[in-house]
């Protein structure tokens, strides 16, 4: 006959058993000199878990079953579930090992704590929910590098879902709230004085001297308020918002942004992106780069020779803009040797000329790109070459420069060369326009109403900030952001039941990536103390 034999068991207040073993003894009978029985260890049940009144039957951890109940009434073994009230409080089912993405979002974030970008974040979004909303946003729309995979699925399979825990991840699938609170006006003032100061701290000369463009954002969205017809720059009419964004010239990062009805950017509206960011930020915008739907009548007329603002512009070619007279008033001097120069790998011909357009003083810098007029030119005539035969010698002299013939209307007194070099340079907000729309994915716009749109926008901007800000720190090694991220996505972890995580041994190149960041790939990360220290998040 067996029975339980349980020693040193000890109970809490509770009355919950804390200690103690048990094994199954079996009595044998018979004659043993001084007994008639005795005992023998059949089985160590090993710590007792639970122990009933009678101690007929109980549940323990054994070292060879597990966790199992063992009932001396019917000599049994039974399973144990994990749920069973007996077993509550006792944490004897750790949670499983699950390995997850852990390389590109440890990356990002630690580049934003190095930076300073993080502490710009957290003041703005003085909310724990907010600040890791924006967080996620952040890790989503720069590390999916073109996936179309949701914010809510790529933050529970990353090392992100261990630290940003006061967000339910469905909610950051379509996370209307996230957008309306990026959409108010108060918000999207709040983040750019931040930043701009920020900035101003690591260099006085911030915001000090800045350009503005704007880019075109087609969409079909029904009622966006910021929707108008265009024609401008596309083939035939379309339906767009235009987003106008100022750039720190030194640095290429926007200071500032606003968006405004498809292709309305006249002169009132420079003005008062102009006055605005001067008011609110302390920011300069002391230089124009438009193309030449913008150079317009009312332009000119605030922007000429003498003004201290300056503006580069192309000239349009059409009706009352001296367009093609320049050509042929300076076409005696193409071709000469004291007027070319070399630039970007091109041979251009180059002019200033002062002029007056709209009874206004400007410069005109005529320009000839040999290599683009000679190539262009040579492919006209292999696809139109009975059309250019009945043409007459005047039009012809024309199409040997028509397709790389240009004229740029400025303020600023200087050579040739060094105007084409400084609208070139100042050119880089197209890069800024195409990393918003392409990397990521400004457009297409699939927001519903005022408040998203505008929330939208703001979270590529920030993204748009991040991303160059990033794009700086690693210029020097030659990888592109795509590559780096990329790799340090192979770099995984797995958490266990005390929240520390233990990371995989990185590859040679994720060790490299990491190196160029200024980053050291750690071995463990406690994330109670990651959250409060490098987040800033008190839990």
């Amino acid at each position: 006959m067996a029975f339980i034999k349980a020693q040193k068991v000890t109970y809490d207040s509770s009355g919950r058993i804390t200690g103690g073993s048990a094994s199954i003894v079996d009595t044998i009978y018979g004659d043993f000199g001084t007994y008639h029985a005795k005992h023998t260890v059949r089985e160590k049940l090993g710590k007792v878990l639970f122990l009933d009144s009678d101690k007929k039957s109980g549940v323990f951890l054994s070292p060879t079953r597990g966790i199992v109940e063992y009932s001396a009434v019917t000599d049994s073994f039974s399973e144990v579930d994990r749920d069973d009230p007996r077993l509550s409080g006792q944490e004897l089912f750790p949670e499983t090992e699950i390995h997850t993405v852990f390389g590109d979002a440890y990356l990002l974030l630690r580049f934003l704590e190095k930076s300073g970008l993080l502490s710009v974040f957290r003041s703005v979004f003085t909310k724990n929910e907010d600040y890791e909303r924006l967080l996620a946003h952040v890790l989503h729309g720069i590390l999916k590098d073109g996936s179309r995979i949701s914010c809510d699925n790529f933050i529970a399979k990353s090392f992100a879902s261990y630290v940003l825990q006061d967000v339910p991840l469905p909610s950051l699938r379509s996370d209307t709230r996230f957008f309306s609170l990026l959409g108010e006006d108060t918000v999207r003032m709040s983040f750019f004085k931040s930043f701009v100061s920020f900035m101003q701290e690591q260099n006085p000369e911030f915001g000090k001297g800045c350009y503005v463009d704007s880019t075109a954002l087609p969409n079909d969205i029904e009622d966006n308020p910021f929707n108008a017809l265009c024609c401008h720059g596309v083939s035939s009419s379309e339906v767009m918002t235009r987003l106008i964004l100022v750039l720190d010239e030194q640095s290429g990062l926007p200071v500032w942004y606003d968006i405004i009805p498809g292709n309305v950017m006249d002169i009132n509206t420079i003005m008062t992106v102009i006055n605005d960011v001067a008011d609110s930020l302390n920011v300069e915008i002391d230089s124009l780069v438009l193309d030449a739907g913008y150079v317009s009548k009312e332009l000119l007329q605030v922007f000429h020779i003498g003004t201290e603002k300056t503006v580069i512009g192309r000239m349009p070619a059409r009706r009352g803009y001296p367009y093609k007279d320049l050509y042929w008033k300076l076409k005696p001097q193409i071709g000469k040797g004291k007027y070319e120069f070399i630039q970007r790998r091109h041979a251009y011909f180059g002019k200033k000329v002062e002029i007056e357009i709209f009874g206004q003083k400007e410069y005109a810098y005529v320009y000839v790109d040999h290599n683009n007029a000679l190539k262009r030119y040579s492919e006209y005539l292999l696809d139109h070459e009975d059309e250019y035969l009945s043409m007459k010698d005047k039009d012809k002299d024309w199409y040997t420069v028509r397709y790389g013939y240009f004229v740029l209307v400025s303020n600023i007194d200087t050579s040739p060369a060094e105007l084409l070099n400084e609208y070139f340079s100042r050119t880089s907000i197209e890069m800024v326009f195409k990393t918003q729309k392409e990397y990521l994915d400004l457009l297409p716009l699939s927001k519903w109403t005022d408040l998203t749109v505008r929330g939208k926008i703001l979270s590529d901007v920030i993204n748009t900030i991040v991303l160059l800000s990033f794009r700086k720190q690693i210029k020097e090694g030659g990888y592109s952001t795509s590559e780096i991220f990329g790799a340090a996505q192979s770099l995984m972890c797995f958490r266990d039941r005390n929240r520390m995580v233990t990371v995989e041994t990185p590859a040679k190149k994720v060790k490299q990536y990491y190196k160029l960041s200024g980053i050291e790939v750690p071995a463990h990360v406690d994330t109670k103390k990651y959250i409060n220290s490098a987040l800033s998040i008190k839990m």
